[in-house]
């Protein structure tokens, strides 16, 4: 059997006026998603736990089929482990966003979706800043880098820290959001010390000129320490690959035994390379039983509130994604596809929210439902739910025939 895994990141919403009280998913055009949904189940699950924070980190493990209860220690972590940073027991991971603050504002959580390149000509200057630190910056892609820190007594405090995501308070005042508790002073002298070396920095400086957002400073959240996951190999006895933009879904990938497929254009925005990850996810599976495909484009529209380019990255994620591998799946009798979002990222408050969201699963064995298109709306009609979000895909991957009947049984 071959197993296809789609992920629009973000992709659900609540119902917004400005679109005649549909959601933004609802309002868009996807004529894929929507035959999948006519030929294959339709239902709800809950990728984020009521008592975990709502996050791509917690979602995607989620749809990984990983209970995050017993696999998650940070988002940083996961990062690392893409990266190709083992850690040691002595070292605590950092997610390190460059941003741009002025005025007293989270005026950019990606400092204007600044490039890989201008990126990596500016971390050695923040490694040079906290020069005699416990501490070293590694480069990631556009905004997402890692901070790496070292030292048994100070991972105590700073894994109690509390350090807000900042894709959470786009255009609000960042003073009540600044990291607290133990080791928040520590981690106000490394963002202090990387400041001068951020403003001087000719990378900003070109970006200033051509009037797009400079990186004005560092921003540390997500921590944790090495996680522990049994791979896919064992747990499934399936070998597969992942294709994302973002450090985290590749790192649970590499923690979940899969390879990582890194395709060349692959932005995580709407400029990515979407027939590129296509083309690799299908050539994947000629020697392979599982594919992981993630698209980031969605979430990132909706940190913005742009309602128009939220619909676009739906729409694109549908046609240009969802199209070509539902042709793939249903063209052949051994292969399933399941699409669906990690968590809502709601246009209204331009954050990550938990609760229900949408799949939808189609091929080998789906019994088809009564759906005749894919939305929120839909989903909440069709009565298929797992409250239980990491159930998902296991009960996707492993049952021979799926029915509401069959998945309702894996939810419990």
């Amino acid at each position: 059997m071959k197993y296809l895994v789609l992920i629009g990141d973000g992709m659900a919403d609540y119902p917004l006026a400005e679109l005649g009280d549909r959601t933004p998913l609802d309002a868009a055009s996807t004529p894929a998603m929507d035959e999948a949904a006519r030929k294959g189940l339709v239902g709800q699950f809950c990728p984020i736990p009521e008592d975990l924070p709502p996050g791509s980190d917690i979602g995607n493990l989620s749809l990984f089929g990983y209970d995050p209860h017993q696999t998650f220690t940070g988002r940083a972590p996961l990062e690392a482990a893409s990266m190709g940073i083992a850690l040691d027991p002595d070292q605590i991971a950092f997610r390190c966003n460059l941003v741009t603050l002025r005025d007293g504002v989270m005026e950019s959580f990606t400092s204007g979706h600044i490039t890989s390149e201008e990126a990596a000509a500016i971390i050695p200057s923040l490694n040079a800043a906290v020069d005699g630190l416990p501490i070293r910056f590694h480069a990631g892609v556009s905004y997402r880098h890692l901070a790496i820190l070292t030292g048994e007594a100070l991972i105590a405090d700073l894994a109690r820290a509390s350090c807000t995501p900042p894709h959470n308070i786009t255009g609000q005042p960042y003073a009540p959001h600044l990291p607290q508790g133990p080791g928040a002073e520590w981690l106000a002298e490394i963002a202090d010390r990387c400041r001068p070396a951020l403003a001087a920095h000719p990378a900003n400086a070109a970006r200033a000129a051509a009037g797009k957002p400079a990186a004005t400073a560092i921003w540390l959240w997500g921590q944790g320490c090495a996680p522990r996951m049994e791979t896919y190999p064992k747990r499934f006895g399936l070998s597969g690959s992942v294709i994302s933009a973002v450090d985290l879904v590749r790192g649970i990938g590499v923690c979940a035994g899969l390879r990582v497929i890194r395709v060349p254009g692959a932005t995580g925005y709407l400029d990515t390379n979407y027939a590129g990850k296509v083309a690799a996810a299908l050539d994947s599976l000629e020697d392979a039983d599982f594919v992981f495909v993630h698209v980031e484009a969605p979430d990132e529209t909706a940190h913005e509130g742009r309602i128009d380019l939220k619909i676009q990255a739906i729409e694109d994620f549908d046609g240009k994604v969802v199209a070509p591998c539902l042709d793939y799946a249903l063209a052949r009798r051994d292969a399933r596809l399941l699409v669906a979002p990690d968590h809502i990222t709601a246009i209204a408050t331009k954050t990550h929210a938990g609760g229900p969201v949408p799949f939808v699963m189609c091929g080998a064995g789906v019994m088809p439902g009564a759906a005749t298109r894919y939305s929120e709306e839909q989903a909440r009609h069709m009565k298929t739910y797992l409250g239980e979000g990491h159930r998902l895909t296991p009960a996707f991957l492993r049952l021979e025939t799926i029915t509401p009947e069959a998945l309702a049984a894996c939810a419990g």
